[in-house]
């Protein structure tokens, strides 16, 4: 575990280490988590942006629509 990076030594004990490597494997999986939530988020809003852009061509560029717009705030909040 210490090798590979993934326990600090904090602890004295195989319990320490084991329970430090839980906690950072919790933190993988949850940053892993939110990257995905965002990336998903983030190509809706394009999918978004682009149906705005086919259906109103003379919307200026920063006219994105309101739903990309309001798919953002989500992340935000």
């Amino acid at each position: 575990m210490i090798r590979s990076g993934y326990a600090t030594g904090h602890g004295d004990s195989v319990e320490d280490l084991l329970q430090e490597l839980d906690w950072q494997i919790a933190e993988n999986w949850n940053r892993a988590l939110i990257n995905g939530i965002t990336t998903e988020r983030e190509a809706c809003a394009k999918v978004c942006e682009r149906i705005y852009r086919d259906t109103y061509p003379e919307a200026e560029d920063y006219e994105t629509g309101a739903e990309a717009a309001a798919i953002r705030a989500r992340g935000k909040q």
